[in-house]
């Protein structure tokens, strides 16, 4: 058995590899995510392979557990270049785990197409793909819950509940005014982005995931007549991220 292992912020999330083949994806906390959990479900592992944007004491201890159960471990960095993937950065290994895996699971699946990518965590990203397999570059927003956050952190004076519900409309109360902004800014920023590639490489498909993700892909789907996108040209990819990771088994 072959683990694909994704270490977020907040939350960890892993993958059976099954013959070519990724299995459903399980989720758990990263508290519960501890030598305990290790021994219950990944006894019976040849291989993990990581991917860690948050806290390096769950790499280490895992790799520590996986050594004492001589099971192979590796964990997996930010490249200059992956198959036929080019990174746009300077300095490859800044460019974020997350994003990298992102754009080499998005050259896998679709190769030589100029893809933008969205990815809706507790950060949204944007990275644009050219058919070429170069990397273009991207942006880097604060993520939904973040921008609400940040509202209510900032001003005294508002007081808002979080809303899971999606909507880009004129709120009547500051509850609404603060969660629909916070979407309306997000599109907003895939709109511009849609207009900054179609100046570089053109756009053949726009992939979204994340946490988010499927949210903003209804709200981008409803925008296809204002933007000149057509439906089929949006895709919401869950854990795209494995995609990439499956690469370096």
């Amino acid at each position: 058995m072959i683990l694909l292992i994704d270490i977020g912020n907040s939350r960890t999330k892993y993958v059976q590899l099954i013959e070519g083949q990724l299995s459903a994806t399980t989720q758990l906390n990263n508290n519960d995510f501890n030598v305990d959990y290790f021994t219950q479900h990944f006894t019976k592992a040849s291989r993990v392979i990581v991917a860690n944007v948050a806290k390096s004491t769950l790499t280490t201890e895992l790799e520590h557990w996986c050594v004492a159960q001589k099971i192979i471990f590796k964990q997996v960095h930010s490249e200059q270049k992956k198959n036929s993937l080019i990174s746009a950065y300077q300095q490859p290994t800044t460019l974020g785990i997350d994003r990298w895996l992102a754009l080499l699971g998005t050259i896998t699946l679709y190769p030589k197409q100029n893809v933008l990518i969205i990815d809706a965590g507790t950060a949204t990203t944007v990275d644009l793909l050219a058919s070429n397999g170069q990397h273009q570059g991207g942006w880097i927003l604060a993520g939904i819950k973040a921008l609400f956050n940040s509202i209510l952190s900032h001003s005294t004076l508002v007081h808002a509940e979080s809303k899971t519900v999606a909507k880009v409309t004129f709120g009547t109360n500051t509850t609404d005014n603060v969660n629909n902004a916070c979407w309306a800014a997000t599109i907003g920023m895939i709109e511009q982005a849609i207009v900054q590639a179609q100046k570089l490489a053109g756009v053949d498909r726009i992939i979204l995931t994340g946490g988010d993700g499927k949210a903003l892909t209804q709200l981008l789907l409803a925008q296809t007549t204002e933007n000149s996108l057509s439906i089929e040209s949006i895709q919401f990819i869950d854990n795209l991220v494995f995609y990439g990771l499956r690469e370096y088994v």
